[in-house]
């Protein structure tokens, strides 16, 4: 089978979105209608918004429960009903990084005394989720080879 090296270039992009694309929780909210939008709190100039407690705290940016897949949810609809009833559906209607398979594919490092948090994919080596506590800074970055490692259940 023949194929173009943009098209599978394009699908192994497909893929790493998809396994690793990450937000913090609060980021965006659901609407009444379905319709997902950026929260107003992570909009504008973090400098103007330096007395108000925005983002994560510092405490929630150190748990896999507070990051969440930025794609259609696969794991929620399935979840427990008593675990349904403590989510928020505004904020928590997306799959969160603890839920992940393999446990353990999620490495979390402060940095910079605790002022800066990365959350790296040992999935996807070259993925990186960058987010202040207390601010609305976040994003995230892919530099890899676009390589899948597939022994990472045999190395935790």
């Amino acid at each position: 089978m023949k194929m173009k090296e943009e098209d599978r270039l394009a699908a192994v992009i497909k893929r790493i979105d998809h396994d690793v694309q990450v937000i913090p929780r609060g980021s965006f909210h659901r609407l009444a209608n379905g319709q997902v939008i950026r929260n107003k709190n992570y909009e504008g100039n973090p400098i103007f918004s330096l007395t108000c407690l925005l983002g994560l705290t510092t405490a929630e940016t150190a748990k896999l429960s507070s990051y969440l897949h930025f794609r259609k949810p696969l794991k929620y609809p399935h979840k427990p009903l008593e675990d349904k009833v403590k989510l928020d559906k505004a904020i928590d209607f997306l799959d969160t990084l603890e839920t992940d398979v393999p446990s353990g594919c999620w490495a979390i490092l402060f940095e910079r005394g605790n002022t800066v948090v990365y959350v790296k994919s040992l999935q996807w080596l070259g993925y990186i989720l960058y987010h202040v506590p207390e601010k609305p800074v976040y994003g995230s970055l892919y530099v890899g080879c676009g390589e899948h490692n597939i022994n990472l259940p045999f190395m935790l």
